[in-house]
């Protein structure tokens, strides 16, 4: 008899892009450093030191910066053209104009996030949230899918949240949610979905928790009465169980014909919620898989109305 396999997810509020959950044998090596960072809005420039641990080679560092869930990815010589070096040492300042870079201009209501992510092990180095001018209290607005930005728990080090806001760019969806997107397969025309993600994830019946990392004192709720979850998963087998739920509300459960279908659909459904926090709306999977079975993930992101 197969061994069961329990697995428990909780995310804290949405977006999730790539997660392939099965065991993995030993972790790999990720370079440990630590930076200190701040964000000047009068002049769109973000500066990261290097305030100890290894040096690092430009070549196998990924610096994504995330502006209230927008992803910006820094080439390896855009990062060059910000230091003049080729590496980034003890002391050494990375220096980005984000207008120059991205077009971004910055005003207090925008939040930073700034992830640093081993090129080789795909794990994340560090992260960190900058608020503009003592702030990080973006609205929440309505109409607008919103992603993870922080983790946390045990294994917190290990997920990478590079992978989890991209989609095969053949799919398209709607901004505001739409019913005809519920559990709908999405290969097409004799096409195969194509994910953009091989995040693989080691759990071992931990919880994983994905927050927005936000200032809760100063976060500005937007009143939303209802959530949306969209989500692009493939499941190889029929989970014994399972069990989807958003700031305590029960979900519809996936499609049980598309399971063990091992192709991929989209799921979209929307459920009443009634939260006063941020830290209120908490995305939870409870999965039940037999053996080494697996389901990925390769979208997940939040709509509120």
């Amino acid at each position: 008899m197969g061994q069961v396999l329990i697995a428990g997810i909780t995310f804290a509020a949405l977006a999730i892009v790539g997660v392939v959950l099965f065991a993995q044998e030993g972790p790999e090596y990720t370079p440990q450093i630590e930076i200190q960072q701040r964000v000047n809005a009068s002049s769109d420039i973000l500066y990261l030191k290097h305030s100890g641990g290894e040096s690092l080679s430009f070549s196998d560092l990924d610096l994504i910066v995330i502006i209230d869930g927008n992803k910006k990815v820094l080439t390896e010589e855009e990062i060059q053209g910000c230091t003049g070096k080729n590496s980034w040492g003890l002391g050494d300042v990375i220096e980005i104009d984000l207008y120059k870079t991205w077009g971004v201009h910055l005003d207090s209501d925008n939040c930073v996030d700034v992830f640093l992510v081993d090129r080789g092990s795909k794990q994340l180095i560090q992260k960190a949230t900058m608020p503009i001018e003592g702030m990080c209290s973006p609205l929440m607005k309505p109409g607008k899918w919103y992603f993870f930005t922080t983790v946390e728990g045990d294994d917190s080090d290990k997920v990478n949240l590079r992978y989890l806001h991209d989609c095969d760019p053949a799919v398209n969806f709607s901004a505001v949610p739409d019913e005809k997107y519920n559990d709908t397969f999405l290969g097409i025309e004799g096409k195969e979905y194509n994910p953009k993600n091989n995040f693989a994830h080691e759990l071992k019946g931990e919880t994983v928790g994905l927050t927005f990392g936000f200032c809760e004192n100063d976060f500005k709720w937007s009143g939303a009465h209802n959530a949306t979850i969209l989500m692009i998963y493939s499941l190889q087998t029929q989970p014994s169980e399972f069990s989807l739920e958003i700031a305590g509300e029960n979900m519809p459960i996936f499609d049980p014909v598309n399971c063990a279908s091992n192709k991929w659909h989209m799921y979209n459904q929307t459920v009443p919620i009634n939260i006063n926090s941020i830290s209120d709306l908490k995305f939870n999977i409870h999965v039940n898989v037999i053996g080494k079975k697996s389901i990925e993930i390769d979208y997940l992101a939040v709509c509120l109305s």
